[in-house]
């Protein structure tokens, strides 16, 4: 239980210096020496939002990730979970510091999807962010393909036999005179 709480007191250092990452590996660690710890869910909810908050990349946050709810669940659980967060999070009944900023994110995620009109336009802002990423992959691919293919055709290598041992090698240079490595015959390679 020591071991946990010592595990628990990093992860809220590593928070408050914005180390998510860090925070969120002694709160696994912490969960796993001892899961009845007492504020261990409120710390560990409180970093999954920020973690989802903070993996932006200059976009739109996934207010779906931060709410910790499936982008096709209906109102009703959007709602439910909401006050779950809500209790947990909320800084009157948080003892953390940076409760009041996730409390916020989370406030901001239920605002917006909880509004039929601004849901909508979020699902479809986000539906066209994807479509434009996996458009983006799938042309990288193709061009990483025919790079690929380029260069099997400008750097190839051939297989070559020794008319007289039957040795077998590779090389990449052909129509040249070249010594066999096992007989040192010299032929011309074609």
């Amino acid at each position: 239980m020591e071991e946990a709480r010592r595990a628990m007191e990093i992860a809220e250092k590593k928070l408050s210096e914005n180390d998510y990452d860090g925070a969120k590996n002694f709160v696994n660690k912490a969960q796993r020496l001892y899961p009845q710890l007492d504020g261990l869910n409120q710390l560990s909810m409180m970093i999954n939002v920020y973690i989802y908050a903070s993996n932006r990349g200059g976009e739109e946050a996934d207010w779906y990730k931060i709410l910790g709810v499936d982008p096709l669940a209906d109102d009703e659980a959007v709602k439910k979970t909401y006050k779950q967060f809500a209790l947990l999070l909320h800084p009157d009944k948080n003892k953390f510091d940076g409760a009041e900023g996730a409390f916020k994110l989370v406030s901001e995620a239920w605002c917006l999807l909880s509004d039929k009109v601004k849901r909508a336009s979020y699902d479809q802002r986000r539906k066209s962010k994807e479509e434009a990423r996996s458009t983006k992959y799938a042309s990288a691919a193709d061009a990483s393909k025919q790079r690929q293919t380029s260069d099997f055709w400008t750097s190839s290598m051939f297989w070559i036999i020794c008319r007289r041992c039957k040795t077998h090698w590779r090389d990449s240079d052909l129509n040249n005179a070249r010594p066999c490595p096992n007989c040192s015959q010299t032929f011309i390679t074609n």
